[in-house]
């Protein structure tokens, strides 16, 4: 809400400015014309004053002429004087001049006009009176002339032409009057009109003051806040235990925090103004440098920020793996580049330690626990006579639980493994009949523990894939286990397989209650569970379908499943298809040693593990069981093996080093690494299988032993 308010007034603020410096100018014009226009009235009330003042003393003149022509008459009448007649003369000689005076300062439309006309109708009568009064004296009849005078006429013409002029005279002082209150009226108006205008302009030159004093002053907190920040972010910068190094767009270092300096051992100021490539072990060219950065500018939004390994170079020469994450900084006038640097030498220290956890883990923990659950599986099949129903139902507890908790760390690594991008996949083609049919068999006790039975439908002829053979049966067992899980007791999981367009899909369906729709989205996530209880329920640490996923896209194929609630779920694996394999010929009898089964020479330094392999293979072959490298090197000296199993981690040694002694003895023999570490294949020479305690049965060791053995003796045949 508070930047809503500020967002308003920032608005506000912005149209009021822009009000104020629209209306400003304007208003000041409007001022300016109504002055000119005040100007103007006053200039024009002047003139009409000046006219009317001109035309009253027209008026008065005019009178005054005709005073003098009576003033002039009279005395020639009444002397005979000619001298008298000199005032009349000169009026007579300048009234016309008067009118003529008169109606120029007259208003056109004057209402008085009529006035005037018969004031000249009048001032003719009177000249022609008194010419008639002074013609008649000069003609030598001054009796008639006084006669004329005596009967009032003159005198009734002035008093008519004073009456004429005094009429315009008032008329006119009345137009002055008026014209003077309509300018007062007219000045009244402009005075209240400039005010009102002067107001409006001084609240808004106030209102605009007080603009700028508020901008001025948020101007001023933006400023505070710039400040700030940018003192935190420089407080961030150096303080970072993260080396941060600002590029320009040729790659070349602009700033670096004292972390960077550290980090690679140079002064702050060592490295400004050089080029990133001396930061790296192998520097890469300036021309690339300069490609990459313009790419992460034009896809800002595109591979900003991903991290990526390099080997970083210090200044004493002295290399150490670097993490570096590439952001764009976006300026006003040119683009930056900000890598973030992290030493991660310390971190690969941890990962190194934790690997040789993992591998002690593997070691202390599947080795027993295969031993376990190999003489608990003896035990429950009779190898160690009848034993009453009761105990044997408690061996079957513990046999079930040490599978479980076998089950359990083998997730565990795995996940481990498919993280750390260590897991090694050993592709070749796959016969799915006898991998799926071995999957049902070693799964078939489990099934029993819930009351389910696994059907497996006959796959169509030769139906091969391409794919890692312990991997895909990881897959199978895994939603195998699932589905036997999850279905209801006496219910059937059934495993089918579906010829497609260059693959195979593997279906696992179960009749459960189906995967909730909340569920499905996240399924293949690690530890996806529907609640709780299903794990404390049935069972697993929900990581069994994120395996199945990781697995199977690494093999190449896809995973996926159809699920109705309350019908049931089914599972489908798509892997490559891998042509025709040839079928396996029936196994043979292995060679024999005298007492007439195949010798094995069986190397581990887990008395329990010896003892357990060596009930396991008892009535199919001799098992010469050793836990030492030393003794076991005797033992090839002394006697000659059919086959040999080893152990790598060995108090006195790992018993690889006896692969070479065996090839030298007998260079076809069958030699099977079991171990609890996990190891790729391909890295140990001269082995022919490579198995993973806990993770192969002792049956499917027993199996692959037997096998190989007969293959050997049918290949010397």
């Amino acid at each position: 809400m508070s930047l809503i308010r500020v967002t308003r007034r920032t608005k506000l603020v912005r149209w009021g400015v822009i009000a104020a410096v629209v209306c400003v100018p304007l208003l000041l014009l409007v001022l300016t014309l109504l002055v000119g226009r005040g100007f103007d009235e006053t200039a024009a009330l002047r003139r009409e004053v000046v006219r009317s003042y001109e035309a009253r003393a027209d008026l008065q003149r005019i009178f005054s002429l005709h005073q003098d022509l009576e003033t002039g008459q009279r005395g020639f009448v009444i002397t005979g004087d000619p001298q008298f007649l000199t005032p009349y003369f000169a009026a007579t000689q300048q009234i016309d001049a008067a009118f003529s005076a008169l109606d120029g300062n007259l208003p056109a439309d004057a209402r008085y006009r009529p006035a005037l006309a018969e004031l000249r109708r009048v001032s003719l009568a009177k000249r022609g009176f008194v010419a008639r009064s002074i013609g008649l004296t000069r003609a030598g009849d001054p009796d008639a002339s006084r006669h004329l005078v005596a009967n009032g006429e003159g005198k009734r013409l002035m008093d008519r032409i004073r009456a004429l002029t005094g009429q315009i005279a008032d008329a006119e002082r009345r137009e002055l009057e008026r014209v003077t209150a309509d300018a007062e009226a007219a000045r009244i108006q402009l005075r209240n009109e400039t005010f009102a205008l002067q107001t409006v302009l001084l609240l808004m030159l106030a209102a605009a003051g007080l603009f700028v004093v508020r901008s001025n002053a948020a101007r001023d907190r933006a400023r505070r806040r710039s400040d700030d920040l940018a003192a935190r972010q420089e407080a961030i910068f150096d303080s970072a235990k993260d080396g941060m190094i600002v590029l320009n767009g040729s790659g070349s270092i602009e700033s670096l925090n004292p972390a960077a300096a550290r980090m690679f051992g140079f002064a702050p100021n060592a490295l400004l103004r050089r080029d990133i490539g001396i930061l790296f072990d192998v520097a890469p060219d300036r021309g690339r440098v300069e490609s990459f950065l313009r790419r992460l500018k034009t896809t800002r939004n595109g591979s900003a920020g991903e991290v990526q390994e390099f080997t970083g170079c210090r200044n004493d020469k002295s290399s150490f793996p670097l993490e570096v994450s590439l952001s764009a900084v976006p300026l006003a006038d040119t683009t930056l580049f900000l890598a973030v640097c992290r030493d991660i030498s310390e971190r690969r220290e941890i990962e190194q330690m934790k690997g040789e956890f993992v591998a002690t883990v593997s070691h202390e923990l599947r080795t027993p626990l295969t031993s376990i659950a190999g003489s608990l599986g003896l035990i429950t099949g009779g190898a160690a006579g009848a034993i009453p129903a009761k105990a044997l139902r408690l061996v079957q507890i513990a046999q079930s639980n040490s599978a479980r908790l076998v089950r359990l760390i083998n997730d565990i690594l795995d996940i481990e493994k498919i993280e750390a991008g260590q897991m090694s996949f050993d592709i070749k083609p796959i016969d799915l009949d006898h991998i799926l049919r071995r999957a049902v068999r070693d799964n078939a006790g489990f099934a029993a523990e819930y009351g389910v039975r696994v059907e497996l439908a006959p796959p169509p002829a030769n139906a091969a894939v391409l794919a890692d053979e312990d991997r895909l049966t990881q897959v199978i067992t895994n939603l195998l286990s699932n589905a036997v899980k999850f279905s209801p007791r006496e219910g059937v999981v059934r495993l089918s397989v579906h010829a497609l367009d260059r693959r195979f899909r593997i279906d696992v369906a179960d009749k459960g209650e189906g995967i909730p729709e909340a569920l499905r989205e996240r399924i293949f996530e690690k530890f996806a569970q529907a609640d709780n209880s299903d794990a404390r329920q049935k069972g697993g640490t929900g990581l069994g379908l994120s395996i199945v996923r990781e697995i199977v896209t690494r093999l190449g194929g896809d995973v996926g499943f159809d699920s109705r609630i309350g019908e049931g779920t089914t599972f489908h694996v798509d892997l490559p298809a891998a042509g025709t394999i040839a079928t396996a010929a029936a196994p043979v009898a292995p060679a024999r040693d005298k007492t007439g089964f195949p010798a094995i020479l069986h190397v581990d330094d887990d008395p329990d593990m010896l003892r357990v392999l060596s009930s396991v293979f008892e009535d199919r072959a001799e098992l010469y069981s050793t836990p030492s490298v030393v003794e076991a090197r005797a033992a090839i000296r002394h006697t000659g093996f059919d086959a040999a199993i080893l152990d790598i981690g060995l108090v006195d040694g790992s018993g690889l080093e006896l692969v070479p002694v065996l090839r030298q003895r007998n260079a076809a023999m069958p030699i099977i690494v079991f171990t609890a570490q996990e190891i790729d294949p391909v890295e140990v020479e001269g082995v022919d299988l490579v198995l993973v305690k806990s993770r192969a049965s002792l049956d499917r060791v027993v199996d692959a032993v037997m096998r190989m053995i007969g293959d050997r003796g049918r290949a010397l045949r």
